[in-house]
């Protein structure tokens, strides 16, 4: 099921990656956002005709299902908390744009106060991961703002650089990127989904870093020393054999996230877990514009990418390698197949209950 589903998301980026390059290139880039709304907004139609097969809820269930808050205390209470942080991340973006240090700030205050109270008030297991997945996210910082700068400025701004067109850097090579993400699937699908996911992870990280290191030779301009032109050496990169390598790494995050999950709680729990991890993509993003600032980059005359290169080293190819250890630590030793934990979620409890409720650590790992 997961393999279909992304099967079917890299078929949309496809037909959407054919239109983007060249609507940009040729008109005003906000037509591509009135286009696409309306698009979007049609998920309302075979969700509001009851295609997910949803079963109405009995009157008498109807509201606040308060025996989950009796049941389930931790778990709720942080994940409204969550939804609190998030709600403020928004606000933080809102009213202070151009204040990335303090956008920087708050990102990194809320993840310690979630990571702390995650493995505090949740199942051990399932804190374990879910700081796993939050933290590989974080650790690969999202710089992608100056790397799209460089390699589409032009010749005034980056002398020498690829000076890349909307319609290659948009199209071609997301058309490209489309069809590799389902050689990923089809790969994932024949001969890994019976991996251990510890394995899984570490391999992907390594991809991730190899792939982005391509990015490196060419912003250090070694693909022109060695008579590679920019246009081919590229399709090696971050933005072609990426979406492969997302494949890999996303897919049995998405299976982990769903055997995380105690039976009685699910939508909640996968909520809480997908929304927390998205977070870790929006404090990598938060973090990257930080850095970029920081290191010196400018991407306006008089641009400055002269430390671009430092910058993809470590935050690509550096720190992302810190995820590798963690997997042995946090991630359990379970083939994908394996069941993760039992379906009572007190079975494993939380360090709140070992600590203070005077309970015994043992959980059980069905």
């Amino acid at each position: 099921m997961v393999s279909y589903v992304w099967g079917c998301f890299q078929f949309g980026s496809l037909v959407a990656a054919c239109f983007v390059g060249p609507v940009a290139d040729h008109f005003n880039p906000q037509v591509i956002f009135w286009i696409l709304v309306p698009i979007a907004g049609s998920i309302i139609i075979p969700t509001a005709m009851g295609f997910l097969g949803d079963k109405k809820v009995p009157d008498d269930k109807a509201g606040v299902d308060w025996t989950l808050l009796e049941n389930y205390p931790y778990i709720v209470i942080f994940a409204v908390i969550m939804a609190c942080v998030a709600f403020g991340n928004a606000l933080i973006d809102f009213f202070f744009f151009e204040e990335h240090l303090a956008q920087a700030i708050y990102a990194l205050s809320a993840t310690v106060l979630l990571s702390v109270l995650a493995f505090a008030w949740l199942p051990r297991q399932l804190a374990m991961c879910n700081f796993y997945m939050f933290m590989a996210s974080v650790l690969y910082i999202g710089i992608g703002g100056a790397m799209d700068f460089w390699f589409t400025a032009d010749e005034e701004c980056v002398p020498g650089g690829p000076a890349f067109d909307y319609t290659y850097y948009n199209t071609y090579t997301a058309v490209v990127g489309a069809f590799t993400g389902w050689i990923g699937i089809v790969i994932f699908q024949s001969t890994m989904s019976g991996w251990p996911f510890r394995k899984l992870f570490w391999v992907t990280t390594i991809m991730q870093v190899v792939a982005s290191a391509f990015d490196l030779l060419i912003i250090n301009r070694y693909n022109i020393a060695w008579g590679i032109p920019d246009r081919w050496f590229y399709m090696f990169g971050d933005a072609v054999i990426g979406p492969a390598v997302m494949m890999f790494a996303f897919m049995p995050a998405i299976v982990l996230t769903s055997k995380l999950v105690p039976k009685g709680l699910e939508s909640t729990t996968y909520a809480l877990l997908a929304g927390f991890q998205n977070f870790g993509g929006q404090v990598s993003s938060q973090l990257g514009i930080y850095a970029t600032e920081l290191a010196g980059i400018k991407t306006t005359t008089p641009c400055n990418f002269d430390n671009l290169s430092p910058l993809v080293a470590i935050t690509h190819c550096l720190l992302p390698l810190l995820a590798i250890p963690l997997t042995f630590i946090l991630i359990p030793d379970k083939l994908m197949t394996e069941k993760i934990i039992s379906d009572d979620v007190h079975d494993d409890p939380t360090l709140w209950d070992v600590w203070f409720g005077g309970k015994k650590e043992e959980a059980k790992d069905s």
